[in-house]
């Protein structure tokens, strides 16, 4: 790391006044004793040091799953949504409890918080759930935040909770994401065997380069990989967040991240950052699932030029959708290119889809505007 990036880090991090730390399945998880508490004791612990510092901690813990595994003695992950549902269930209670302990130790009360992508898909749930940690927050509550694996199904999860760890830094304005893991960091080669060359310590804007090669090593009871967290890292960084990827297993690594002298990989923040409302549509809300397909011009002017999108630039309207839903909108090549909230329904916009405004509002006998997805609902990815 040269002298310039670590002098940045170094002004980082002497700003920080709230951070997001999220702790994975591998860290947690004991096969024998179902919870691998000296590591869990070690991080409450440096959590704690961290609030006495006067900075805010979100807790984002994954776990639950692996915990209502363990308990009723079963092996592997279950490949059943509503099994899945029932072990998380079983699980979460014991995983709190076990976090009850270990922070009423350091004088502190945490507070479970399990959300699910509908409560960020709706602007209005999403605001709440902000209101409500922030609330938390002020009363000295940790807030444990977990997806709530017991109601939530394929359709509204978030995927895993490093998503979920970058989407509440970045509603919550955090100084920084921590990203804890049982690696160092994101390697340019990970081996069979788990050999692994060349930490990469900084990652500033080639992180889309990186994501195209990196491979995942596999855990029965994991969700997420390095590549949740490197997309877990584009996400905070959109929002002008730091990202740090570091190996949880590591005594003390909080501190040493904190001081710099920790090997980690860390993911600086973009020099441009989102606003609010392009970051709900980019990250926060989910599609419907339903695309747009654009010729080379409409892909140019929205890309380029920051215009709408019009009906006349569109060449195919895939799945089904109603007006105001978000939808993503791809090249010619299947790239997805932006997303936005649609004026016209799936089946309305198959009928002008390639039209002029002349000839739209004969097809629909309205006087309605040929613009599809205005620039102030559109965000470019």
């Amino acid at each position: 790391m040269n002298e310039l990036v670590r002098h940045q880090l170094d002004i980082l991090l002497k700003d920080v006044k709230r951070v997001v730390i999220k702790i994975g399945t591998r860290i947690i998880d004991d096969e024998k004793t179902r919870f691998n508490r000296p590591v869990m004791e070690s991080i409450a612990a440096e959590i704690a040091g961290l609030r006495q510092k006067g900075i805010e901690v979100l807790l984002v813990s994954s776990g639950a799953v692996g915990a209502g595994i363990r308990a009723l003695k079963v092996k592997g992950r279950p490949t059943s949504i509503h099994l899945r549902q029932a072990y998380a269930a079983v699980g979460q209670g014991q995983l709190m409890n076990l976090y009850a302990e270990l922070f009423g130790r350091h004088g502190i009360i945490p507070a479970q918080v399990l959300l699910t992508r509908s409560d960020l898909d709706r602007r209005q749930s999403y605001l709440n759930a902000n209101e409500t940690l922030q609330h938390l927050l002020t009363i000295g509550v940790l807030p444990i935040i977990n997806e709530n694996d017991t109601v939530s199904t394929d359709e509204l999860k978030f995927g895993d909770n490093d998503q979920l760890a970058a989407l509440v830094a970045g509603k919550m304005n955090a100084g920084l994401l921590l990203l804890l893991t049982t690696e160092d960091g994101v390697y340019r080669e990970f081996q069979a065997g788990g050999q692994c060359h060349g930490l990469i310590e900084v990652i500033d804007n080639d992180i889309d380069a990186i994501l195209a090669h990196v491979k995942d090593s596999q855990n029965p009871l994991s969700m997420g990989g390095m590549r949740s967290k490197l997309t877990a890292g584009k996400i905070a960084s959109a929002k002008g967040i730091p990202v740090v990827i570091a190996n949880g297993l590591r005594t003390g690594i909080i501190g040493e991240l904190f001081s710099g002298k920790a090997h980690a990989t860390w993911i600086m923040p973009a020099k441009k950052r989102m606003a609010a409302w392009k970051y709900y549509l980019a990250f926060a809300k989910s599609p419907s699932g339903a695309k747009v397909v654009v010729d080379d011009g409409a892909a140019v002017a929205i890309r380029e030029n920051g215009k709408s999108l019009l009906a006349s630039g569109i060449r195919d309207t895939i799945g089904h959708f109603q007006v105001k839903d978000l939808v993503q909108i791809t090249s010619l090549s299947g790239q997805e290119i932006a997303r936005g909230l649609v004026n016209f329904s799936s089946s309305d916009l198959r009928r002008i889809q390639g039209r002029s405004s002349e000839e739209i509002r004969e097809i629909l006998n309205t006087g309605k505007s040929a613009v599809v997805v205005h620039r102030n609902n559109l965000v470019l990815l």
